[in-house]
């Protein structure tokens, strides 16, 4: 169970429910346009060859994840048989909802699966090249907690029925919704039509949701997004949370073992924004596997506002997926919400975030507040990583800002269009900047001739390998 008040269900009050709501489809999300082919020289294209290839790997460094057959062989799960006196389980992510006609639509999304008795020994090995030596007591605890939910093994095509609560009342009857059947993966992400949870408002509210016929946690939280106002859509990996990413081991170390840590100024921030950006939503992005959902869940809503959550499915591990899965989860927002502003957050280590965000702008440009990417090498001296800019190249410059801290932020007007914070410079290059090729201002500035080039490229892999030492 999650320690959140919101979570705890009135099932007594099903006896008062509404009729069964009738299923709604989901937005379907529309291809994202693809990059115009542009020109480099021949150093160019090394260069953005090697650091391209050492950025897109960095969503999966933590995505060394071990893959869903290496799970089962560790945990000496062969076949569902297995598993067959293993009661079934199910995961509600933190989800939102849309007004439409008189009738809020939730999105019900999460997983079913099943947990194993497992070994402590084999929780520990679960996570590759995750050193476990010389951990203390609550290092070790944290550890086996947190490898306890990737040992989770879904149920692919299961049947599950889905509850709704308003202030700890049932809205749906005792018969439930039936959901869609699950996907191979065990995977569930559909809208609901449900009625009785009142009219579209200029404030967020919030309803719980449960899975009725599962034996484990098997509750969330949807929150009603209202129509109109501004949605605040960040990521949490290194803006939200120090994670450090571009160390490869130490981003294990901080996502595994540690008590995680929150990036200075961030939960301020977020609550500034909370009171002062006009009908806010947050919504919380990850390229984290779905499995570690609770973790992060019982992190972000003891720090930041409620709100939902995109977690990575499942199924993916190759960059190119991982980045379709983050502008699929934008389109989806951006559909499900074309009377909103967003505010889009995101840091310089993540690539698929850098050309996501700046596609999704090119998409949607009316419905774009602001643009705000952390630097991450511009105030820590461990990201050695240059990242690219050249996806921003066609935005409007008054969306963007690449900032250092949380105060670049504080004072800037949202409402009235102020993205800008002009005491800080930006020298955005529209190229490979950052990391080892310097840090001027926000941005580090890229002036390169061949030979640096190449020396940059080689400084790039060096500095790679050593942080996986």
């Amino acid at each position: 169970m999650l320690p959140h008040s919101l979570f705890v269900l009135s099932l007594a009050a099903l006896a008062v429910a509404s009729p069964a709501p009738v299923p709604a489809p989901a937005p379907t999300p529309l291809p994202a346009p693809a990059p115009v082919p542009q020109i480099a020289s021949s150093a160019e294209s090394i260069f953005s060859s090697v650091t391209g290839a050492v950025a897109s790997a960095l969503p999966t460094v933590l995505g060394s994840w071990p893959s869903l057959s290496d799970i089962e062989k560790k945990i000496g799960v062969n076949d569902g048989n297995d598993l067959q006196n293993v009661s079934a389980s199910a995961l509600l992510i933190p989800s939102y909802a849309n007004f439409s006609g008189d009738s809020w639509n939730l999105r019900y999304y999460g997983l079913a699966y099943k947990l194993p008795n497992i070994s402590t020994s084999d929780l520990d090995s679960l996570i590759n090249d995750l050193s476990t030596n010389d951990l203390n007591s609550t290092q070790q605890a944290l550890l086996q907690n947190r490898t306890q939910d990737l040992a989770s093994i879904p149920i692919p095509k299961a049947n599950l029925t889905a509850l709704a609560f308003a202030n700890g009342s049932a809205v749906t009857n005792s018969s439930g919704i039936q959901l869609d059947t699950t996907d191979d993966f065990g995977e569930f992400d559909q809208f609901v039509t449900v009625p009785g949870l009142g009219g579209n408002s200029s404030s967020l509210k919030v309803v719980e949701t449960g899975i009725l016929n599962v034996t484990g946690p098997g509750n969330g939280t949807v929150i009603l997004v209202p129509s109109s106002g501004y949605s605040v859509v960040s990521d949490i990996d290194d803006v939200m949370r120090i994670t450090k990413v571009y160390v490869p081991n130490q981003g294990l170390y901080n996502s595994f073992v540690q008590p995680y840590v929150n990036v200075p100024g961030i939960p301020e921030l977020f609550a500034y924004w909370n009171k002062t950006l006009p009908g806010v939503a947050f919504h919380y992005d990850t390229t984290t596997p779905v499995q570690l959902t609770r973790t992060y869940v019982d992190y972000l809503f003891s720090n930041f506002p409620l709100g939902s959550l995109e977690m990575r499915p499942i199924n993916l591990t190759e960059p190119s997926q991982i980045l379709e899965a983050r502008q699929n989860s934008l389109l989806k927002l951006f559909q499900t919400f074309p009377q909103r502003k967003f505010v889009l957050v995101g840091d310089s280590s993540s690539s698929t975030l850098l050309s996501a965000y700046p596609q999704i702008a090119e998409q949607f440009p009316n419905q774009i507040a602001c643009i705000f990417i952390r630097n991450t090498s511009a105030t820590d001296p461990d990201d050695k990583i240059p990242f690219s800019t050249k996806e921003f190249k066609n935005i409007n410059n008054n969306t963007w800002f690449f900032y250092r801290t949380a105060d670049d932020l504080f004072n800037l007007d949202i409402a009235n269009g102020q993205c800008r914070n002009d005491s800080v410079p930006q020298n955005v290059t529209f190229g490979e900047q950052g990391g080892v090729l310097g840090n001027n201002g926000a941005v580090g500035s890229l002036v390169l001739g061949q030979t640096q080039y190449a020396a940059a490229a080689l400084a790039t892999v060096v500095a790679l390998f050593l942080s996986m030492l």
